[in-house]
């Protein structure tokens, strides 16, 4: 059941092993597709890994299924702002406060701001006068000749960013059945803006307000697309180009010229090698410690961690998960936290404090 891979993801996640909670929670995607907590909780998984736009392709696929999901508007203001979009970041904080106003949204804004403020003064500087309206505008498709094939490869990871004159960068990743490529500019004009694609090819172009070329992406994409069903939309402080797969192939690059061989792990019988141990003993110290920094920085879960978090783990771990996590704290006075009966069960826990302190028996 899609309710056991959810718990099996929490508690790998407890444990550090994120590779395998990201691994856990595809699974249970897989059973139930339309579930937004699961896109939410795999979202939080990839920040862990530091797999920005993958975290923000869920935690966005999570907002679509279920508006009103607030964590949710979280993962996708952090992987933002680890992308460094804060002023997209800003606004999905921003959003993620109106329904569930929390000192931790209001953290991220103000680092926001800091960002925004800090930010280089040209580039503070918008591209023209605003436009009469902020919202995102969508563009018209302008199809192409088919241009040569691409093929299969390695998944995708996000490009360097791209820089022309200061004003403009670019950067892509992808999805399954999609690429998604964003070029930063703020406050650009749809008439700006123009966008055609081709089976095999993009080309991007953005002018002043006289209409002269400050900008062009033009590229032999790695592999085929779909011209008919790609887009773009013309937002606030980028323009977001999505191009959709003609297959379901790992792309291993966005430009048909810097194709590199490497394993397909979306070729069935072909598995992605496990990043991390599936379990370990946790120093309970440390671990609060790492929760009260992450409740700082806004990356925890709203509400108490330890009276909700680990709660989940211990109410929906089977029999020896519960057995192991009684032992190891009980044991260790507090210092040690296990899952993992085999480890702890056949041994005495000993009391392991933080580092920098001691054990010290006091006398009644």
């Amino acid at each position: 059941m899609s309710s056991d891979l959810v718990a099996r993801g929490d508690r790998l996640f407890v444990e550090e092993d994120y590779a395998g909670a990201v691994e856990a929670y595809s699974e249970a995607l897989r059973e139930d597709p339309t579930n937004a907590r699961i896109y939410e909780a795999r979202a939080n998984a990839y920040i862990k890994l530091e797999q920005f736009p993958d975290a923000n392709a869920d935690a966005t696929k999570a907002l679509e299924l279920s508006p009103g999901l607030a964590k949710a508007y979280l993962r996708k203001g952090v992987a933002l702002f680890s992308m460094e979009e804060y002023e997209a970041a800003k606004e999905a904080f921003e959003a993620g406060c109106q329904l569930a106003p929390d000192n931790t949204f209001k953290t991220w804004i103000r680092k926001c701001d800091a960002e925004l403020e800090a930010e280089d003064p040209q580039m503070l500087q918008p591209v023209h006068p605003p436009a009469s309206n902020g919202s995102a505008m969508p563009g018209s498709v302008t199809a192409l000749g088919p241009a040569s094939s691409g093929s299969s490869a390695a998944p995708l990871a996000p490009s360097a960013p791209l820089e022309f004159g200061g004003k403009y960068r670019h950067q892509h990743y992808q999805l399954a059945n999609k690429v998604t490529v964003d070029v930063y500019a703020k406050k650009l004009r749809k008439e700006q803006v123009a966008v055609e694609f081709g089976e095999c090819h993009l080309k991007v172009v953005i002018t002043d307000l006289d209409g002269n070329e400050e900008y062009k992406l033009d590229v032999d994409l790695y592999g085929k697309v779909i011209p008919a069903q790609c887009k773009y939309e013309v937002l606030s402080t980028k323009v977001e180009i999505t191009m959709v797969k003609a297959d379901q192939l790992q792309w291993g690059s966005l430009e048909q010229s810097n194709k590199v061989a490497a394993p397909n792990y979306s070729t069935p019988g072909t598995e992605a090698p496990r990043q991390y141990p599936s379990s370990k003993q946790k120093d309970w110290s440390k671990v609060e410690s790492e929760l009260n920094e992450l409740e700082a920085k806004g990356e925890l879960d709203m509400g108490d961690p330890l009276n909700n978090f680990f709660k989940k783990i211990f109410a929906q771990g089977d029999e020896d998960t519960r057995r192991a996590m009684m032992k190891s704290f009980v044991e260790s006075n507090g210092t040690v936290l296990s899952t993992n009966w085999a480890e702890v069960g056949n041994k005495k826990i000993e009391c392991t404090p933080p580092d920098g302190m001691e054990v010290r028996k006091w006398e009644v």
